[in-house]
């Protein structure tokens, strides 16, 4: 499995792959930039086809991290964790192992829940390292809570944007995904009055979302293409291709998942069909940011408020309309813009060499 080419082709900083077949643990760790300060990402696991799979998965999350942290003007930037779900997997004896992998690179990585990590899997990891999120933590609180509140000030900016705002029960909303982060941004479009659709893998998940929401399902193959005013992906990556997009129905584009566009040239096609698409690290980084705030001490109060989440896509989309372009390359210029201007500062001042990682509270 060749690294270092896909590595340099997004100037990734470190790619660590690790093992460790007494638990049946295999992963690998990712960080992609820590020019603005250590890496914040989570730790997902996943039955990968293959390890380089599992290699792109944690190339693409790690760098999305990166652009979430620039564009949100925090202190730090990107990595990420994928853990290969095998069937000798030990979970509990391979999250401690993972922790202190975590532990030996001394604050440059800070991990968290991602999908299929649960709390009793958090746990393990904080049995054996200090650089994570556990949960539950009430001085962090719900991280997927914080992820759907900022995705809600995003959406709440395209509906602004799109001359819809205000219409309540009028706006229909198709959720592909009702996982932790999908469940809460759903509670919460349901509060502002908005009439949903669900779907999910997890059949039973779907059920209960539905009848706790009063909306009705789809099957998850029919979700993307639903009659609806808005399409909040809330499920994994890559739903978004020049093959699907001519068949999606809605006007905006607006979710949780991470890497939604398949291409650039996704990207390219949703503005060319006049579909307003909130670029998905804009307006998922409510996680990142109350993170941010979690484990860099001492910098809290200068961290961006959820809500800012609303005037950054207002921008991001106002930049799109100008210049007639997708607001995927505007919220990407604008992110590398940032990691520009750091490392410009970073070489001039820290001759090179990064700051010191803060440390969390022990």
């Amino acid at each position: 499995m060749n690294i270092l080419e896909p590595m340099s082709a997004h100037d990734h900083e470190q790619v660590i792959a690790f093992q460790n077949r007494a638990v049946g643990l295999r992963g690998i760790l990712a960080i992609h930039d820590t020019t603005c300060g250590p890496a914040l990402g989570g730790v997902r696991i996943w039955r990968y086809a293959s390890e380089a799979d599992a290699l792109t998965d944690a190339l693409r999350l790690s760098r999305g991290m990166t652009y979430k942290a620039a564009i949100s003007e925090l202190p730090c930037g990107g990595g990420k964790t994928v853990i290969l779900l095998r069937d000798d997997l030990q979970r509990a004896e391979a999250f401690e192992a993972f922790g202190q992998l975590v532990e030996s690179l001394r604050g440059r990585y800070f991990t968290a829940r991602d999908v299929g990590i649960t709390d009793d899997g958090l746990q393990a990891i904080a049995r054996t390292t200090k650089y994570v999120a556990k949960e539950p933590d009430p001085a962090l609180g719900d991280v997927s809570e914080h992820t759907a509140i900022g995705v809600w000030h995003g959406l709440r900016a395209c509906l602004e944007f799109a001359g819809i705002a205000g219409k309540g029960s009028r706006v229909r909303v198709a959720m592909q995904g009702v996982g932790s982060v999908g469940l809460h941004l759903a509670r919460i479009l349901k509060s502002e009055g908005m009439e949903l659709v669900v779907a999910d893998v997890n059949a039973a998940r779907a059920n209960q979302a539905a009848a706790e929401l009063g909306g009705r399902m789809l099957p998850p193959d029919e979700i993307l293409f639903a009659d609806c005013d808005v399409l909040a992906p809330c499920a994994l990556g890559g739903v978004f291709s020049l093959e699907t997009i001519p068949r999606v129905q809605a006007g905006i584009i607006c979710g949780c998942a991470n890497n939604q566009l398949a291409t650039p040239e996704a990207g390219d096609e949703l503005a060319r069909r006049g579909i307003v698409y909130a670029p998905d690290y804009l307006v998922n980084a409510g996680g990142l940011i109350r993170g941010a705030e979690y484990f860099l001490l001492g910098r809290a109060d200068s961290l961006p408020s959820l809500a800012g989440i609303h005037n950054r896509m207002m921008r991001v989309l106002q930049l799109a309309q100008e210049r007639r372009v997708s607001a995927a390359r505007i919220a990407d210029e604008l992110a590398e813009a940032r990691l520009k201007q750091a490392k410009t500062y970073r070489d001039l001042h820290w001759g090179g060499s990064p700051p010191a990682a803060s440390r969390p509270k022990t």
